[in-house]
């Protein structure tokens, strides 16, 4: 491949290598959001740790009306913790999650 004036092909075989970051993965791949999202969470759960909230808490990924969300489920006893309307840019949804199934009756 020849390269044009001036410019030479970094090892990767891009020009634009190293300029933004974007051809090794400097943006976010949005075929794999979901999974990213996941990431973003980690810190999310952390900071909700970090400020004194005890109860058990799930984070997932949701898709709302097409934009990927955020969706945090607390426990169905618990209080909600308190978190921020959108975290990195991304919209965090706060959830009570499903009661305990009732007890199982042990025929006599």
């Amino acid at each position: 491949m020849e390269a044009p004036a001036g410019r030479t092909a970094t090892p990767l075989g891009s020009f634009t290598s190293g300029v933004d970051g974007s051809s090794e993965g400097g943006r976010i791949n949005t075929t794999r959001l979901p999974y990213n999202l996941v990431l973003y969470g980690v810190p999310l759960l952390q900071e909700i740790r970090r400020r004194g909230y005890s109860g058990k808490v799930d984070l997932e990924p949701v898709p709302v009306n097409g934009i990927w969300c955020l969706k945090l489920t607390y426990g169905h006893d618990q209080k909600p913790p308190k978190v921020p309307e959108r975290w990195h840019g991304h919209r965090v949804i706060v959830e009570k999650g499903p009661p305990p199934p009732p007890p199982e009756k042990k025929p006599a």
